[in-house]
């Protein structure tokens, strides 16, 4: 194969191309924040990113874990790693080994796989793979003469948690209902769980009940299920379990959350719980199952910038406010913040003013950061403030302004409200960046900025008017990098007016 390329597309909508090694390997860093790509190499990693359509005919080997895929065709890969996406469809004929852990896949067809890796995927009910060899902790799989398979057990949570309403995370028991459908009759002598809580990425884990029990669980188990029993036959048991920590003893699931370190309730968007439901029987091997619920964390989005403290969940209340109209404010607050700032930082612009050809407002809610950046005639890299000598002149966290400080911090606020409060996040955040970059160059494109910048010895500083002087270039752009990276005020300039109001987007109080 000649001439390899590989096509992407970046959640901002940019396209650009991404080179592909002499032997036909791309490798796309997690900076890039890639949602489409389409090549022809045989060898593509695209791991922790933004991807949501891969293209990759030609490709042999794949590896695109922690990515937004829901559905996956690989026509010639021979090694497919796609854990940790959103997969409901994967279709890889030729694939000998198949990572396709934590998912949600409901049937699996692998003609050639020899060796699959598919737990987390709890709705799978079908495996079709004539010639496997190998695959993980699915003992309770049955297998047929095309290994299509049924689950021997299975276990259902009863209880509802929901960050919009968490009263649900108050209970101290789980509600739980175990299936049987064994491969064969055996009596059950005893029935062991194992509880944990843990972020996706294991940075943390808390165990909520343990196969050596502490705390009277698995005494509650056996007075809610008569043991021993036969399961000959199709069977389920509901029942509670208590909850627990065991490294504080607390009760409360809630409790158990805000126990956990500070920066997994303000990072992360969700917790995994895993139960682990061990079989036992005098005569026979133990049958060991496990399976992972995903639950919304309570706390995400709730932490309170200017104050530095959590808000109590509480149930989160809709009104008729919608985005575009928040972002109004957005503009307002903003305009009168850099007011402020740069009459309390007169003297510091001065300075500079004769030379500056370019300011950039480097407002990024979604890295939790704020700062204006000053270009001069005598930086070489025109749109990498980075690289200005005058970069972060005036930055949030050390300036002069009350009012500057304030906004950012509320401003990071709303970004993590609008987290917290829209479902569908994932899917939509290049457009809330999007709408929230148009108010905040819409704001600094204001006359009373220009105005001010020239008080403060920028002469040229250009003003909205019919006509736009580019003298002294205004900058607001979600990339600190790049030659020709996408200008919101250019955009504004365009097109004065804020995009469309999209009723889809919400923004809910607290």
């Amino acid at each position: 194969m000649e001439n390899y390329y590989a096509k992407a597309v970046d959640i901002s909508g940019k396209r650009f191309y991404i080179p592909v090694s002499e032997d036909g390997t791309v490798q796309i860093s997690s900076v890039l924040k890639i949602k489409a790509l389409e090549t022809n190499a045989l060898k593509v990693f695209c791991r922790n990113n933004e991807l949501q359509k891969l293209i990759a005919p030609n490709a042999i080997s794949v590896g695109c874990n922690k990515n937004k895929l829901t559905s996956l065709h690989l026509e010639n890969a021979e090694n497919v790693h796609c854990g940790e996406n959103k997969l409901t469809e994967l279709y890889a004929p030729k694939a000998t080994v198949v990572k396709c852990y934590l998912n949600r896949l409901t049937e699996l067809r692998l003609d050639s796989a020899v060796e699959i890796e598919c737990y987390g995927n709890d709705d799978l009910k079908v495996i079709y793979a004539p010639n496997l060899r190998k695959i993980d902790k699915f003992e309770n799989l049955v297998q047929t003469e095309n290994f299509a398979s049924r689950k021997e057990i299975d276990i259902t949570f009863k209880n509802h948690f929901d960050r919009r309403n968490p009263e649900g995370y108050t209970t101290e028991t789980f509600d739980l209902e175990i299936a049987f459908d064994l491969d064969k009759p055996r009596t059950v002598d005893k029935i062991k769980l194992a509880m944990t809580i843990y972020d996706p990425a294991v940075q943390f884990e808390v165990f909520l009940m343990e196969f050596d029990d502490e705390f009277g669980q698995h005494d509650s188990i056996e007075k809610q299920i008569e043991l021993p029993f036969v399961a000959d036959k199709p069977m389920r048991f509901p029942f509670s379990v208590p909850i627990r920590s065991y490294k504080t003893g607390t009760k409360n699931l809630l409790d158990i959350i805000r126990e956990l370190p500070e920066k997994e309730r303000l990072y992360e968007r969700e917790f995994h719980i895993d139960t682990t439901c061990y079989l036992k029987s005098q005569n026979m091997q133990d049958k060991i199952f496990t399976k992972t619920f995903v639950t919304d964390n309570p706390f995400y989005g709730r932490y309170q910038w200017e104050t530095d403290s959590f808000t109590e969940p509480v149930k989160i209340l809709q009104d008729a406010k919608y985005l575009p109209e928040a972002l109004a404010k957005v503009a307002d607050d903003l305009e009168d913040a850099l007011l402020e700032l740069f009459e309390l930082h007169k003297d510091e612009i001065e300075e500079i003013a004769e030379s500056v050809d370019g300011i950039s407002y480097d407002i990024l809610p979604h890295e939790r950061y704020a700062a204006v950046s000053f270009r001069t005639v005598d930086d070489e890299e025109k749109y990498s403030p980075a690289d200005w000598e005058n970069y972060s002149l005036l930055e949030y966290r050390n300036d002069k302004s009350p009012k500057f400080k304030a906004f950012s911090n509320r401003l990071f606020q709303l970004f993590f409200e609008i987290q917290a409060s829209s479902d569908d996040f994932e899917d939509i955040e290049a457009h809330i960046k999007d709408l929230l970059l148009t108010a905040i160059a819409k704001a600094v494109l204001r006359p009373s900025i220009a105005e001010k910048l020239r008080d403060c010895g920028i002469s040229n500083a250009p003003i909205l008017t019919n006509t736009f002087d580019k003298t002294v270039e205004y900058i607001v752009s979600v990339s600190e990098y790049g030659e020709d990276p996408f200008n919101y005020c250019e955009s504004v300039l365009l097109n004065t007016e804020i995009k469309p109001i999209d009723e889809r987007i919400r923004l809910d109080k607290f």
